[in-house]
């Protein structure tokens, strides 16, 4: 991958950073963020770095790849870290019909998804258009009394066309919002008092370059 590509030719002479010694790999960045229950409006990724949970980002630096490394976005999945969830009908604010899987339907058709790549804007994206596309999905019951259900997003990829290219120490972001407001999530089954928070996921499916090692 040639980094220097789309600078005139006139130039070529004046590049201070050639890409010889590099591997072109499959590879993923991904961060994991929060939604608070009835306060998230916003949430901004891949600011953060690996640090004592590296399952919750693969990053080294905050916003940026270290050179010389550089990375091609063919494809934008959004996954949900919630668990099957179990509980007797009629508990709390959740029965059978206000349930997780509602809840994380609610979050993917009325959020939005956008990136930035230094100083460019790419998107609006409506969540439900960046699917995770493999993991459980739907909802079932069992007995009368008992309901166990969960929620992913599901269907075909939506790939990146022309695929999108983040330069070595160019700033990025990802953010989430949700502009018609916070959404409430059900309280936890366990403990109704604490904060209801749901983890999700972006994640970047592409080709990294790299200094051969």
């Amino acid at each position: 991958m040639d980094v220097n590509i789309n600078i005139p030719k006139e130039w070529r002479d004046y590049v201070t950073q050639i890409n010889l010694g590099l591997e072109v790999v499959p590879s993923v960045l991904y961060s994991v963020k929060s939604y608070v229950s009835h306060t998230s409006q916003v949430l901004t990724f891949f600011d953060f770095v690996r640090g004592s949970r590296p399952d919750l980002t693969n990053m080294q630096q905050p916003n940026m790849l270290p050179n010389p490394e550089s990375f091609l976005i063919q494809n934008i999945r959004i996954f949900n870290w919630g668990n099957v969830n179990s509980a007797d009908s009629g508990i709390g604010d959740c029965g059978e019909i206000d349930s997780q899987f509602n809840e994380w339907v609610e979050l993917v058709k009325r959020g939005i998804l956008e990136l930035k790549i230094g100083n460019k804007q790419y998107g609006p994206w409506p969540l439900w258009m960046l699917p995770a596309n493999s993991f459980v999905k739907g909802g079932f019951s069992t007995g009368s009394d008992l309901l166990a259900d969960y929620g992913q997003v599901d269907g075909a990829l939506y790939p990146l066309i022309p695929n999108l290219m983040i330069a070595p120490l160019q700033q990025f972001t990802v953010t989430l919002s949700w502009p018609g407001g916070p959404v409430t999530l059900c309280p936890d089954l366990d403990d109704e008092e604490a904060p209801t928070e749901l983890p999700i996921e972006i994640l970047f499916d592409g080709q990294l370059a790299r200094s051969i090692q």
